[in-house]
This record gives structure tokens, sequence and C-alpha cells, in this order.
């Protein structure tokens, strides 16, 4: 009886053994996994520090090396298996390694984020700037285990900044010398325009004295021009039903003569004008200008048995009406002068072009050699020495063309005659 109890207490215990052995290989399969597990994370995390092109490397509280990527390997010049478990002291110089260690026990005694900025010197032997950033990692239940670091190489930044504060300075420098060059050009320039301004009063003084002076000279002129004219008829007229022909002669001579000074008095007087009143700018419109001058024209053309044709279709011109009457009836008066005797033809044409009015006065008459200097004062051409005029009124032509920014030039006629070219601008 005793030993069948046994052997039941027996075969309970086995059981319980069996029991214990299943649960116990069941715990080992399970830390099997959970080591491949772990294996298998802390292998992807090598490989994902790996792929990091910064160096890293992670240390212990007793400062051994617990691991490092590849670009830490490359920076050192060592691999992994030589740098695992070693301090900084049996890797780097005795200076250098007692930095890190300054820094890392700073780190361990206030718990933080380190960053600082430090020249470094390569395994291939080049010094790189660079900046390390340093911080703690603790376990599951927060105590400190140790600390990771990353290096991040800045040299080709600090070259780029050195770079880029050079040319700022440079340029700075270039600015500062560009602002003196203007500065000084700026002081020549106001002393400059100070000068042209004096210049330009003393001008202006001086032009009101001759326009002064020439109005005085015109006005002291004509009335002992006036009065000679009457003396001299007043004598002619006594002089009928004396014999001989002489004074009478004289005295139409010397009427001539002072009829020839006022109508130079009077030219002045209109150059004078023309250069000194403002134009008036107005909406002409050509065909009545034409119209007038005929009417105006109309006793000495039909004396002359000259045909005075205007331009068909003549334009509407922006221009001064009284400027341009006048610049026409000098045209046309200076064709009745000089034209000579076969004259039968004064004409005007007109054609537009994209920016300018473009007239042409021209006749049949004797022509003249093409000259610009006829149009300056009181400037007659020889074969003009016996026809009478003052030599102002192609002068006061130029400067209405000039005062309405036109050009005017002139040509000789295909066959005869003389042709006088004006532009005057469409946008005026």
């Amino acid at each position: 009886m005793g030993s069948d109890n046994r052997k039941v207490e027996l075969e309970i215990e086995l059981k319980q053994l069996r029991l214990r052995v299943l649960e116990l290989e069941s715990k080992a399969r399970d830390r099997q996994e959970m080591e491949k597990t772990l294996r298998d994370q802390l292998s992807f995390l090598q490989i994902l520090i790996d792929t990091i092109p910064n160096p890293i490397f992670f240390k212990n509280k007793a400062g051994k090396y617990l691991g490092c990527n590849k670009a830490f390997e490359r920076r050192i010049g060592l691999n992994r298996g030589d740098i695992i478990g070693k301090s900084a002291s049996d890797l780097f110089a005795q200076e250098i390694a007692a930095s890190y260690e300054q820094h890392d026990a700073e780190l361990f005694d206030q718990p933080r984020e380190m960053t600082y900025e430090t020249p470094l010197t390569y395994a291939d032997g080049r010094t790189r700037d660079t900046i390390i950033t340093k911080g703690i990692f603790t376990d599951s239940v927060g105590e400190v285990c140790g600390l990771v670091g990353v290096t991040l190489d800045i040299t080709e930044r600090k070259r780029a900044e050195e770079a880029l504060q050079k040319a700022h300075d440079e340029l700075e420098k270039r600015v500062e010398e560009r602002t003196a060059a203007l500065a000084e050009a700026n002081l020549n320039l106001e002393k400059e325009v100070g000068k042209r301004s004096r210049i330009a009063e003393e001008l202006r003084i001086s032009s009101e004295k001759l326009k002064i002076f020439a109005y005085s000279i015109a006005h002291d002129l004509k009335s002992p021009s006036v009065g000679i004219h009457g003396l001299a008829r007043l004598l002619m007229k006594n002089l009928q039903g004396f014999p001989g022909d002489k004074a009478a002669a004289f005295c139409e001579q010397i009427m001539k003569a002072s009829e020839h000074v006022a109508s130079l008095v009077d030219a002045i007087n209109l150059y004078i004008s023309t250069k000194e009143t403002p134009l008036k700018i107005e909406e002409i419109a050509m065909d009545q200008i034409f119209c007038m001058l005929r009417d105006e024209f109309s006793a000495r053309l039909s004396a002359r048995r000259v045909q005075l044709l205007a331009p068909e279709g003549a334009p509407l011109v922006r221009a001064d009406k009284i400027c341009l009457l006048r610049l026409f009836r000098n045209l046309i008066d200076n064709a009745l002068k000089y034209g000579g005797e076969g004259l039968t033809r004064i004409e005007a044409d007109y054609e537009k072009s994209e920016d300018f009015h473009r007239f042409a006065v021209k006749d049949d008459g004797v022509g003249m050699e093409p000259d610009e200097s006829i149009f300056n004062l009181f400037q007659r051409q020889a074969t003009s020495s016996k026809t009478e005029g003052t030599g102002l009124g192609l002068a006061i032509v130029k400067e209405i063309v000039e005062l309405h920014r036109g050009k005017i030039w002139v040509e000789k006629g295909q066959n005869k005659g003389t042709v006088f070219h004006l532009l005057f601008p469409c946008g005026l």
C-alpha cells in the first residue's frame, strides 16, 4: 500500500516537472523571439544611422563608445569593432580627449542638449569646421544611460559665409568710394549749375538790354526817317515848276531811302516780336490760311499775272496761326520779289508722313543757288542786290519754323525756280 502511494506521488512530480520544462521551453522560445526582434531592431537602427551622412556616436555614462555609424568610422579612420568599448582617451590625443570628456561630464551633470562649434581633423588629414550636438538618453525607468552625439560639417557653409562677407565688405567699400565720387560729382555739378545759372542770368539781362536797345534804335530810326520822308515830299512838291530835274531826283532818292529805313525798322521789330512772343498753338485749317493769302496778294498777283496755287486737301495743322500766316506770306513775297519777269506760278504742295507735315513752296522764277546762309540775318544773295529788301524775311521764316520744332531748307527747282521745303511735327 505504501509503495503504491509513493508511485502516485512520483507520477505527480514527474507530470509537474514536465509542465515546468514545457513552461521553460516556452519562455526560452519567447526570449529567443524577443532577442531576435531586438537584434532586428538594432540592425535596422544601425542601418538607419549608417545611411545618415553626418558622423553619429553614442556612449555610456563611463564614457565608453557603445556604437557609431559609418560616417563616424570614416571621420576617425577606424572600424566600428575598434571603436566600441573604447574611451575618447583611447582614440584621440590627450588634449582633444580631455575636451570631449569635459563636455560629456557637463552634460551628465546637467542633462540637456549641448551644441558647440569646433574644428576637427579628419582621418584624411583635412581640418573641417563642424558643429557637434550632444544629448543624453535614458532607460525605460528614466535613468540616464549615456549620450549620443552628431557632427555636422559646416566648412563649405563657413567658406560661403566668408566669401559673402568679403563680397559684402568689397561692396560696401565700392559703395563708399562711389558715394564719395558721386558726392564730389554732385558738388562739381552744383558748382557748374550755379555757374551756368549765373551765365544764364547774365545772358537774360544782356538779352533784355539788347532787346530794349533794338526797340530804342528802331524807334529812334523810324521817327527821323518818317520826318525825312515828309520833308523830302514837301520839298519835291515845292520844287514843281522850277527848271531842272536834279533836285526832284534827289528828293525822290531821299524818300526811297527813308522808306527803306522805315521798312527795315518794321522788319527788325517783327523779327524781335517773332522771337519773344510765346506761341499760341491751335488747330488751323490750312485752306483758310491760303485763302487769306490769296486775297492779300491778289492785286500784286493780278498785276504780275502770276498764279498762286494752294495744295489740294490742305490739312489741319496744330500751330500758331499768326506765325503760319507770316511764314507763308514771306515765302510768297520772296518769290514775287526775286522770281524775275518770267515768274508765272507760285505753288504750295503738301504731303503727310508718319511724324511730320511736309510743305513745299515752289516757283518757276529765275531761281537761286541753294545756300543755307540766305536764312541768316541781313543775308542776301548778290543777284538780289537790285531788288529792295531788308534781309530779314527768310530769317523770320526760319525762326518761325524752329519755334515749331520744324525744319526748312532750299533747293533748286527741277527745271527752273526755287523750292522751299518745310517740316512741321504732327504732334505739336
